[in-house]
């Protein structure tokens, strides 16, 4: 009973956390619209994967990272100038609205897509500090090993989840619009620059 508790509060907050727009999100609808529904899986599995190990941290270390604000301002440092750089790939990609025929090695590049994406993004880990924080001070949740792993387990459902949401989104939008589909790679990039700024804001201010 302890494990599904545990995991369902992990698939709720990986959820919630994980659906509004977000790098992982837009990288993955853009690689729906330029190699396919398929890739864009592999890789929302290989980011969930990441995400798992991001929460399993943030729990684990809770005492370090809780009463230690420097680590979420080094977080935010580190992502700013990551973020800004791959807008700047996404601005300046050609796109191709016409996916390739698919390969066995196409799998093992979409999971190390979502391997890279998913580790250029630290943001997780205060969230997750954050919120595993309140649920433990609230006494939902348990900070031991086994707990920890199932509501890990969780998190990495709940975001493998919305992550192929995310990818049927970038396949609707090649099938429905090829105009949008023509400038995906320059929206991503712009929503990841406005990332950068918005954590250089919230770094500085």
């Amino acid at each position: 009973m302890g494990f599904l508790i545990h995991f369902t509060w992990g698939w709720i907050c990986s959820f919630l956390g994980t659906l509004p727009f977000g790098t992982i999100n837009v990288s993955i609808a853009e690689e729906a619209i330029q190699k396919g529904v398929r890739i864009a899986l592999f890789m929302s599995f290989g980011a969930a994967v990441v995400v798992f190990f991001h929460s399993y941290v943030a729990l684990s270390f809770y005492n370090i990272l809780a009463n230690n604000p420097e680590v979420e301002r080094s977080i935010i440092m580190w992502c700013i100038p990551v973020f800004f750089l791959i807008g700047l790939y996404y601005l300046f990609k050609k796109n191709n609205t016409v996916p390739k025929p698919y390969k066995k090695a196409a799998t093992a590049i979409g999971i190390a897509k979502g391997f890279i994406v998913g580790s250029l993004n630290l943001i997780p880990i205060p969230y997750y500090v954050f919120i595993g924080g309140y649920l433990h001070n609230a006494g939902q949740i348990k900070l031991a090993p086994e707990f920890i792993a199932a509501f890990s387990s969780g998190v990495l459902v709940g975001s493998f989840v919305v992550f192929a949401i995310y990818s049927k989104l970038g396949q609707y939008i090649r099938n429905k619009s090829q105009k949008l589909s023509a400038y995906a790679s320059k929206i991503v990039g712009l929503i990841f620059i406005a990332i950068a700024i918005s954590q250089a804001l919230r770094y500085y201010w």
